[in-house]
């Protein structure tokens, strides 16, 4: 069975299919974290812990930064 060397064609990558499930990731990296930051400034909201218009200003700004440089 070692002896057995079957040389099969491999086709050759797919780099189109790489880039699409490479953006994919890491828009969902980017998008999770800003949704994760903003879920937690509307926790503190909801506590008193800080205002609501800090979170609100903040989130905003936020995913306006996100959304425009990366």
């Amino acid at each position: 069975m070692a002896a057995d060397n079957h040389h099969h064609d491999v086709p050759a990558m797919d780099y189109a299919e790489h880039d699409k499930t490479f953006d994919l990731f890491a828009g969902l990296i980017k998008w999770g974290t800003v949704g994760s930051i903003g879920i937690t400034l509307l926790a503190g909201a909801a506590t008193n812990t800080i205002s609501w218009l800090f979170a609100i200003v903040v989130a905003v700004l936020m995913t306006a930064i996100v959304a425009k440089f990366f």
